[in-house]
């Protein structure tokens, strides 16, 4: 190289901008007001679209799923009215009670009296009968019978007597018995009666 060529200045190159490759930096760090404005943006749009997501995401999990038409285990809604309280049956009346009709008044013929002596026969001594005095009265009687060992003298009759009759002595008292009946029946148009006594052995 001659000493011409080395003194001669090397011409510059202009400087040319890369595309898409940012500015410099001003002169203490501050990017340029067009490329600050432009970041600004930039996040602003990022930070709204990133919300968006958020609320998007937030309602597709909130929201409820579709309940399947033939669900046979849904709960039923109850009914919003309450049930009534079952009525209960109205009580059976009580039956009144059935009074008795009062029986008819006797009818036949009555015993107004009737004695028989002695209640107890004394058979001590070796005796084989002990004599009886019977009395009795009626009213309404037509007819009369005194009966041994019977209930209805009219049926087994011993001997027809007066409907009425004071010391009838006729019957004995036989020792041989422990005890011994005797009945008086007396009858009239309106129905038969009967009186009996026992007589036992001393």
């Amino acid at each position: 190289m001659s000493e011409d060529d080395a003194t001669r200045p090397v011409p510059r190159e202009p400087a040319t901008e890369r595309i898409g490759t940012p500015a410099a930096a001003a002169p203490g760090g501050e990017a340029p007001p067009a490329e600050e404005r432009r970041m600004n943006w930039l996040w602003a749009v990022i930070g709204v679209l990133a919300f968006a997501v958020v609320v998007l995401l937030v309602l597709l999990f909130l929201r409820p799923g579709p309940t399947p038409a033939g669900d046979a285990t849904a709960t039923p809604t109850p009914s919003a009215t309450p049930s009534a309280t079952p009525t209960p049956p109205p009580a059976e009346p009580t039956p009144e009670p059935t009074t008795e009709p009062a029986p008819p008044p006797a009818t036949g013929p009555v015993f107004t009296s009737f004695t028989a002596e002695p209640a107890t026969a004394d058979c001590s001594g070796g005796a084989a009968s002990v004599p009886l005095v019977f009395s009795w009265s009626s009213e309404d009687a037509t007819e009369a019978w005194i009966g041994v060992g019977t209930t209805d003298a009219q049926a087994a009759p011993y001997e027809t007597v007066p409907t009425s009759a004071s010391g009838y002595s006729n019957l004995a008292f036989q020792c041989s018995e422990e005890s011994q009946v005797y009945t008086v029946t007396i009858s009239g148009p309106t129905g038969v009666t009967h009186h009996s006594v026992t007589i036992v052995r001393g």
